[in-house]
């Protein structure tokens, strides 16, 4: 690239950081005086990561790229966000009903009475995960009768798939894993040749594959068509929650244009999924 050119590119990233300040002002003044955010989760790293301590819920030294993008909205110490570790459909109770100010991650087919930010904040794509060197590839429903499967129990997966496991003959036998850590548990039995492939939310794979140590050997092998986007989706009967929401999507926009989120992306071995 040429300097000239170079030049004009740091100066639209600075431009955009202004902009981006100027645009937030006055809601960070409204929202200034605010008690801490209280924010449902339970753990679903890379999106948020619950630290691996019994007994003790608090996230992990990496904190998942959702939390991170939190933290650049609306602060990282405890008076600015206050994170309540609860099973899933608490949390979505506790915040439709307004016991909770924000849930991370969810769909807004999930909890459509929610407020969200107008840009998503994650993208989950289904996939197939296999050994590198395995002949099977995920090709379309057709291909599934081919491979010997092992899913995490309790899932809904999407279609194709669910289709499939509807009608999954004997001779096409699928196992269902459950408990803690049952992904990576999968990820050795493949390992081992018990099993052939697994389907997993792209982002998640990805992450435990490289976190693991099983990326050189385990990888992706095709991926549903379509995807599902997430948000941090808002009380609907909070009167912060709209300048909240508002916030958090120009948090959004500056973070993609000054490359700052491809920089938190980068630290759980991901990409921006646009």
């Amino acid at each position: 690239m040429r300097p000239d050119a170079n030049s004009r590119q740091k100066s639209r990233r600075r431009l955009a950081r202004i902009g981006y300040f100027a645009a937030c002002s006055a809601i960070s003044a409204t929202l200034a005086q605010a008690a801490p955010l209280k924010i449902g989760l339970d753990d679903y790293c890379p999106y948020y990561c619950k630290a691996d301590s019994p007994g003790e819920d608090r996230l992990a030294e990496l904190p998942g790229f959702a939390i991170e993008i939190l933290q650049h909205a609306f602060g990282s110490g405890p008076n600015d966000i206050n994170y309540r570790f609860l099973p899933w459909k608490r949390s979505v109770l506790e915040v439709t009903q307004g016991r909770l100010d924000a849930i991370v991650m969810i769909t807004q087919e999930e909890a459509p009475e929610l407020i969200y930010p107008n840009i998503e904040q994650g993208r989950s794509q289904g996939c197939f995960f296999a050994l590198h060197n395995a002949p099977w590839r995920y090709t379309g429903a057709e291909s599934l009768a081919q491979v010997r499967l092992s899913l995490i129990s309790g899932y809904l997966f999407g279609e194709p798939l669910n289709s499939y496991l509807k009608l999954a003959q004997k001779d096409q036998p699928v196992e269902y894993i459950s408990g803690n850590q049952a992904l990576l548990r999968i990820f050795q039995m493949i390992e081992l040749g018990r099993t052939q492939a697994t389907a997993e939310d792209s982002m998640v794979a990805t992450y435990l594959l490289q976190a693991s140590g099983f990326k050189q050997r385990i990888g992706n092998v095709g991926c549903y068509p379509g995807y599902l986007d997430f948000y941090v989706g808002f009380a609907p009967n909070n009167p912060d929650s709209s300048a909240r929401a508002k916030k958090l999507a120009e948090t959004m926009i500056a973070l993609r244009s000054t490359g700052e989120l491809s920089k938190i992306l980068a630290r759980y071995g991901l990409s921006d999924w646009r």
